[in-house]
């Protein structure tokens, strides 16, 4: 099913309620308690350990070396979220990512990805260095590419002097430095069919997958039976202090865990990161849709405020720019802080904020009048 954005953020109302898990989200005597900085649900170290200890109390299955107990309790509970057959828990999206595309490529060397994406800019030249992957970057500071993009590199590879064919495309979705836009899907559908025509391997860095259902309306399993392989990370929704799951096919990821090893991403104790992620994992799309609620409705006031200035970000999902009509923003900041509204420090002029489940507690009058009271 594919609903609007309007019609989806209301389905978790019309469900009749939400999980019970998730984070504290009003604080003692009414204060706003709203936090626009971070994905998920913030923990200070002593919130985190408390909650595990809360959890522990309820038994916890250690893991060794990143095995068995709750951590592989955590793989099946993702693997059936996003409709694969098996997952493997990751240290970092880093590592899930690289061996996703690495183990996708097999003996074809060369992988399709965004110019933008982390891949290509945030992990260092690890596919390269330690896999011997060439990454072929498409459409420079977009979020999309084509199949007409991808045919011509095919084309390019086919024909060159030396054959070097293509053995996996990466897609990142929503993009992080283009703050949380989205991949078209029909596009992305149009590439997974043209693809899997060529026996071309298919990767989603799904990072913040789940923020994106939370926009479109199309479950986590929709998006990833587009792809062979799927990152999510455990930390950016699920609030876990680290960690990732990679979902795929049972036969391509049953020795993953060796290579994991061998990269160094064997944790000798996982459990920590598998609880916190399974505990919020139930539940988050609901909670998530309560969030959206609140803010679609904060953006719209604050869109008619003359005080403010508001971007959205086309084809985008949490993020949103925050633009106050104030000299001093470090000192604004500082006010909102005192009234219980966290967010980011100041890019050029402005505020990136995002929506996260902690919005879920407060109403979007009570939080407008937070940032319109910070003014003065």
């Amino acid at each position: 099913m594919n609903v609007s954005r309007r019609e989806f953020v209301g389905l978790a109302a019309a469900a009749g309620g939400l999980a019970a898990v998730g984070p504290a989200v009003a604080a003692p005597g009414g204060k706003l308690a709203v936090d626009f900085a971070v994905d998920g649900a913030p923990h200070t170290p002593a919130e985190y350990a408390a909650l595990l200890s809360r959890l522990a109390a309820d038994g916890i299955g250690v893991d060794e070396y990143s095995r068995g107990g709750v951590v592989e309790r955590l793989e099946a509970r993702f693997a059936s979220l996003l409709g694969k057959e098996a997952a493997v828990f990751m240290p970092s999206g880093t590592l899930a990512n690289h061996l996703a595309v690495r183990t996708l490529c097999g003996p074809k060397r060369r992988a399709i990805v965004q110019e933008i994406s982390h891949l290509y800019n945030d992990s260092g030249d690890c596919a390269e260095q330690l896999s011997q992957l060439t990454l072929m970057p498409l459409v420079p500071g977009k979020a999309t590419f084509t199949w007409d993009d991808v045919a011509r590199v095919l084309e390019r590879s086919a024909g060159a002097r030396v054959v070097l064919p293509v053995g996996a495309i990466s897609i990142e979705s929503p993009v992080r430095r283009l703050h949380g836009q989205t991949f078209d899907f029909g596009e992305m559908q149009r590439i997974s069919s043209e693809a899997r025509k060529q026996g071309i391997g298919l990767h989603l860095d799904g990072a913040r997958l789940f923020v994106a259902c939370a926009y479109s309306g199309r479950g986590p399993a929709e998006y990833a039976a587009l792809f062979d392989t799927v990152y999510v990370s455990l930390w950016k929704c699920f609030s876990a202090a680290g960690g990732a799951v990679l979902a795929g096919p049972k036969a391509l990821l049953a020795d993953l865990y060796h290579v994991r090893r061998m990269f160094g991403g064997a944790l000798w104790g996982a459990w920590p990161y598998a609880a916190v992620a399974l505990h919020y994992c139930d539940g988050y799309l609901d909670r998530l849709g309560a969030a959206v609620r609140v803010s679609e409705e904060l953006l719209r006031v604050l869109s008619s405020d003359a005080s403010f200035s508001v971007e959205r970000v086309p084809g985008g999902t949490s993020f949103f720019r925050l633009t106050p009509k104030t000299p001093d923003l470090p000192a604004y900041r500082e006010r909102l802080k005192a009234r219980g509204i966290t967010v980011p420090p100041p890019e050029a002029g402005g505020f990136w904020l995002r929506t996260n489940e902690t919005l879920r507690g407060s109403s979007a009058a009570a939080i407008a009048e937070g940032f319109r009271s910070a003014l003065s």
